[in-house]
């Protein structure tokens, strides 16, 4: 694996930094949660419709997502089968 032998190469820093991945991951998604939290609440203490609230994060979610879905996932396609046998 590229990555492994990437912080292989930059020593115990680079362990270190390939093993907190994960747990950096998960401190930056609570913030993202947190987040939006404040952001729902101070939309719905403005009156907005919670229907509208949740089209809102869907057409972001999507806004922000399909980039990387277009481009991580751009040949899954092709092996996918169309025939019955």
């Amino acid at each position: 694996m590229y990555i492994y032998k990437w912080s292989k190469s930059m020593g115990s820093i680079g362990k270190m930094l390939s093993r907190a991945k994960p747990y950096l991951a998960v401190v930056f998604l609570q913030f993202g949660f947190a987040g939006l939290a404040i952001i729902a609440k101070f939309a719905l203490n403005q009156g907005m419709n919670h229907y509208v609230l949740v089209v809102y994060r869907h057409a972001i979610a999507t806004l922000v997502v399909a980039p990387f879905a277009l481009v991580l996932e751009r040949y899954a396609y092709l092996l996918l089968s169309l025939e019955l046998d």
